[in-house]
């Protein structure tokens, strides 16, 4: 009798996940059927959102539907973030952001949200920080760094607690020098502050610094990394200038809400795939200087579980910089 009950309840089990796979392949066969939107957490001409307005009409051509970008701007991504996490999990809200910044929110403050819960689809890119000055200033990083040392700088952030706050908060502990850090929504408002000598610096993800590079009006002394960027070989890392700071690259990627079916992002990463190789992304991707770099789901997974220790460990700095 115990033997049977056992084979009723796993032929049970064996229907109910048969059900479950062909009602998730449905539901990938039948996506998508309306517009996706891409939400970024900065403001209209940030960084993330240049990118994906970049990457939206290649998305539009291997998904057969519009795509369309809406910034959410504020606290630094919190407003964004917490608003994602609630957000149904259809595959028709996608979430573009420079990751870990909200993993560094989440170990800096109380936040509603958690990035482990979010389901990770693809990811274009791998930026890392950069110093970025008036053109007009300094023209080397000791010419920075001996004004820096005179005196306390006004220093830009993209952004409050995030990975620019956190290479700047670092950089400026490894450096001795005192800062009044200025936050912005987005790297837009930085940049056009240095441009226009409302601040000294700013911190950044170089890519983002390009069209007023190109313009001559600011100039990079410094990129955090371990290698100079290949679209800007002459700017130094602090290696070569004989400091220790340790490199936090990010990921520009996408994610889906919580609990999406595994059918919905295979489908949405098949059409990131195609649009990373599209000719006119790739052409953008040079001029903007941006060097694309695929990352599947199964990876970008793996670097979300990796990020919270490694972030962890500046949680004294950040914290002590949230108060």
């Amino acid at each position: 009798m115990v033997m049977k009950r056992v084979s009723v309840l796993a032929t049970g089990i064996v229907v109910v996940l048969s059900l479950s796979l062909v009602c998730s392949g449905a539901m990938g066969a039948d996506y998508p059927k309306k517009p996706v939107k891409i939400v970024v957490s900065v403001d209209v001409g940030g960084g993330e959102d240049i990118e994906a307005r970049a990457l939206a009409p290649a998305l539009q051509k291997h998904l057969g539907v519009n795509v369309t970008v809406e910034p959410q701007p504020g606290a630094g991504g919190k407003i964004a973030f917490e608003k994602f996490m609630k957000t149904e999990p259809d595959g028709y809200t996608v979430l573009y952001l420079t990751f870990p910044k909200s993993v560094v929110l989440e170990v800096a403050s109380k936040v509603n949200f958690k990035t482990l819960e979010y389901t990770p689809v693809f990811g274009f890119s791998r930026p890392y920080n950069g110093l970025s000055v008036n053109a007009e200033t300094w023209k080397t990083f000791g010419e920075f760094l001996k004004a820096a040392k005179a005196k306390t700088l006004a220093g830009g952030l993209p952004g409050r607690l995030t990975i620019a706050h956190l290479a700047g908060l670092l950089a400026s502990e490894e450096l001795g020098i005192k800062v009044n850090w200025v936050p912005y929504e987005g790297s837009a408002g930085s940049l056009t502050a240095v441009a226009g000598k409302h601040i000294d610096f700013t911190i950044g993800m170089i890519p983002t610094t390009t069209p007023l590079v190109q313009a001559g009006k600011i100039r990079n002394i410094a990129v955090f990394a371990d290698k100079r960027d290949p679209f800007f070989p002459d700017v130094p890392t602090p290696k070569e200038l004989g400091y220790d700071m340790p490199p936090i690259p990010g990921i520009r990627g996408m994610f889906f809400p919580p609990k999406t079916p595994p059918a919905i992002v295979k489908v949405l990463e098949e059409a990131c795939s195609k649009a990373i190789q599209d000719p006119a992304l790739v052409e953008w991707a040079k001029k903007r200087s941006v060097t694309l770099q695929p990352v599947s789901s199964q990876e970008f997974s793996k670097e979300v579980a990796e990020a919270y220790p490694r972030v962890e460990r500046f949680q004294p700095v950040l914290r002590e910089s949230n108060l």
